[in-house]
C-alpha cells in the first residue's frame, strides 16, 4: 500500500514540470497589458471574461510601470499555485508515509504517521527546519536573479511561470537535478 501511494506521488511531480515543445517553433505571447490580458480572459473563460474586483491591472507598482506591475502579479499567482499544489502533496505524504531513512546524521528516525503534518512539523529539528528555509530562499534569490541573467526578471517580460534553468550553477558550481 505504502510503495503504491509513494509511486503515485512520485509519479505527479510530472504536474509540476513546465511542458515540453513538439515542435521546432516555439510562439511565446507575454501579456503584459491590460488589454492583452482582456483577450486571454475572453479566451479562458467566454462566461466569466476579464474580473479584476481590486482594479490591480490598473496599478503601477514601484513606478516601474503597468507593464511590469501586471508581470509581477502574474509570476506570484502562478508561483503562489504551484506552491499550494505542492504543499498538498506534502501533506498528503506526511499524513501516509514514513521515510525508511534515518532524518537526521545521528540516526533519528523520521515523526510518525500517527501525528498530525503540523505536529510532525513541530517534532524536526530547528536546524532543519532552517534547512528547508535555506532552500526557499535560495531558489527565489535564483529566480529573482533570472538565473544568474540567463533569462530575463519576470518585471522585464519573462514568460509568467518560467523559472529560470539551472545550468549556469551546474556548469559553474555544483550538479543539480533538473533543467
Amino acid at each position: 500500500m505504502k510503495s503504491a501511494i509513494l509511486a503515485s506521488i512520485v509519479a505527479s511531480t510530472a504536474a509540476f514540470a513546465p511542458s515540453q515543445q513538439t515542435s521546432s517553433r516555439s510562439v511565446t505571447s507575454i501579456s503584459e497589458s491590460k488589454a492583452d490580458l482582456e483577450s486571454l480572459a475572453q479566451k479562458a473563460n467566454p462566461t466569466v471574461k476579464f474580473y479584476d474586483p481590486l482594479s490591480l491591472a490598473d496599478q503601477n507598482f514601484w513606478d516601474k510601470g503597468n507593464e511590469a506591475t501586471i508581470g509581477w502579479l502574474r509570476q506570484s499567482e502562478i508561483k503562489h499555485g504551484r506552491i499550494a499544489m505542492f504543499a498538498f502533496v506534502g501533506y498528503i505524504t506526511q499524513s501516509n508515509f514514513v521515510f525508511p531513512w534515518p532524518q537526521t546524521l545521528a540516526g533519528d528516525a523520521h515523526p510518525s504517521i500517527d501525528l498530525s503534518p503540523e505536529a510532525q512539523w513541530d517534532a524536526i529539528p530547528e536546524a532543519a527546519k532552517w534547512q528547508i528555509f535555506g532552500v526557499i530562499a535560495m531558489l527565489e534569490l535564483w529566480d529573482e536573479c533570472g538565473g544568474g541573467g540567463t533569462v530575463p526578471h519576470y518585471t522585464n517580460g519573462r514568460k509568467p511561470g518560467q523559472y529560470p534553468p539551472f545550468q549556469l550553477f551546474r556548469d559553474n558550481v555544483h550538479f543539480v537535478l533538473g533543467k
